[in-house]
């Protein structure tokens, strides 16, 4: 049954229609040819049994004398002249006493059915075989026919071959016409199906021809005019799209903006009020020293600064390798913890199972300086004596890298932007180093989620 069910749901509106009008047409010709072949057949038997009905009769009008005379002769002439009529077999006539008075039978046949009649005396015999006969006149004796059906039945077997030939033509008409009709009714929802199809491709030029019937001059009407709407409305949003891009740009380099010039003019205020002191003729050597410092400080910050903003604007295309994660682990923690230790904050490394397991494809450059950018970010959320811990373990087929720091956690308003470009909670910073960091771990198809309850410390989970 399931197959069944299988078979018609994988079959299209033509296939199904078709199938159903065989089916109909083949049930519904069987169903008359059978009806029509019966009826045949019954009429066929009945005017074939009044036939030897008929034939009884005439010969029992004719054997009245030689039964009075007893004439044998002439009664075995009647007979014998009754076996040429088709399909009689044996003819017996018999006296009103028994007596058989003549019998002639064509050699190894034998009839299986009979006809019987009276031979009654005077012209009541001859009125009875004409069907105007009275009962209750003296009977001379009986004649009786034995005959076979052997003909009526071949050709009621030719009645019925006719039939079936009949009925097969009928059918196959029948389903020739219908394929030729139904593919005029098909023929415009296939190309309905082409043109939609068109459609998901993006062509929008396509455009149905509205054929010859009222229901796909209607249908082919509304597809065009829902073809036309949306070629109207894909431009909209293609208008309403670039003046969204360009008022996104927009924002973003006011944002870019302000933010360079609020970073940029710390750093030149503390570098001009230095070359303001070095200036002056009577200042000590340890003070000429200390501006210097203060200028090379805040030129490098400068520096800084300008990097990120181009590495962030401008990546580079990864170069992919196999890469041992629990190692690159291990040397950033190794290498971080010789710059937060002296300023009292530890960073410390777990990972499950070190080994061959935690191989990967990777860029170890950038998501070496993806995953430095989160763990220094979570340092400087903490304060002095507090811990960042960063634990390796696998899950499956993904590695999860968990950086956990001890600082007051983010603010709930704060949790949607504290990925975003630009956004920073801190008073010097530009916001770049977790944007960065995202970028990064999703070009390595990976995800960076983040899990924070402010007061309880901020966690970060990279998986990859």
């Amino acid at each position: 049954m399931g197959i069944r069910f299988a078979t018609m749901k994988n079959l299209n509106f033509q296939q199904r229609l078709a199938l159903g009008i065989v089916v109909l047409t083949i049930l519904t010709t069987i169903t008359l040819g059978f009806i029509g072949s019966r009826l045949s057949e019954n009429f066929l038997l009945i005017r074939f049994r009044d036939r030897m009905d008929f034939l009884a009769k005439y010969l029992a009008a004719n054997c009245e004398l030689g039964i009075l005379l007893d004439d044998r002769d002439m009664l075995q002439r009647l007979a014998s002249n009754l076996l040429k009529e088709k399909d009689v077999v044996r003819v017996v006539i018999k006296a009103s006493s028994g007596k058989i008075l003549a019998r002639s039978q064509i050699p190894g046949e034998a009839g299986h059915n009979t006809v019987q009649t009276p031979v009654f005396l005077t012209t009541q015999s001859e009125n009875l075989a004409f069907g105007t006969g009275t009962s209750g006149q003296k009977i001379l004796g009986t004649v009786k026919i034995y005959y076979n059906t052997t003909g009526i039945e071949q050709l009621s077997s030719e009645l019925h071959l006719r039939y079936a030939v009949v009925t097969l033509l009928i059918a196959s008409g029948g389903i020739i016409a219908f394929l030729v009709f139904s593919k005029s009714l098909t023929a415009p929802l296939e190309r309905l199906i082409e043109a939609a199809q068109d459609i998901a491709q993006g062509n929008l030029e396509v455009k149905l021809s509205e054929g010859s019937l009222p229901e796909t001059r209607k249908l082919a009407r509304a597809f065009n005019t829902m073809t036309q709407a949306l070629k109207e409305s894909r431009r909209n949003l293609e208008h309403t799209y670039q003046q969204l891009i360009q008022q996104k740009a927009l924002a973003e380099i006011g944002h870019f903006a302000v933010t360079i010039a609020h970073e940029v003019k710390n750093p030149l205020g503390i570098i001009k009020g230095a070359l303001d002191i070095l200036k002056k003729s009577d200042i000590d050597q340890e003070t000429r020293g200390t501006m210097i410092n203060y200028v090379e400080d805040e030129v490098m910050r400068l520096n800084d600064l300008i990097q990120d903003f181009l590495e962030f604007s401008r990546p580079k295309p990864l170069s992919f390798s196999k890469v041992r994660l629990d190692e690159l682990i291990t040397e950033i923690v190794e290498r971080m913890n010789l710059e937060w230790k002296k300023r009292g904050i530890e960073i410390k490394c777990s990972i499950q199972d070190p080994g061959e397991n935690f191989v990967i494809d990777a860029d170890a450059d950038l998501l070496s300086r993806a995953i430095s950018n989160i763990i220094k970010n979570g340092c400087e959320a903490s304060n002095k004596g507090q811990q960042v811990q960063v634990e390796l373990s696998q899950k499956g087929r993904e590695f999860s890298i968990i950086i956990r720091d001890q600082g007051e956690g983010i603010r709930p308003e704060d949790r949607g932007k504290i990925l975003e470009p630009f956004f920073t909670t801190k008073a010097k910073g530009t916001g770049l180093g977790l944007a960065f960091a995202k970028r990064i771990i999703e070009a390595h198809m990976g995800q960076l989620v983040l899990h924070s309850n402010q007061g309880n410390g901020t966690i970060f989970e990279i998986i990859i």
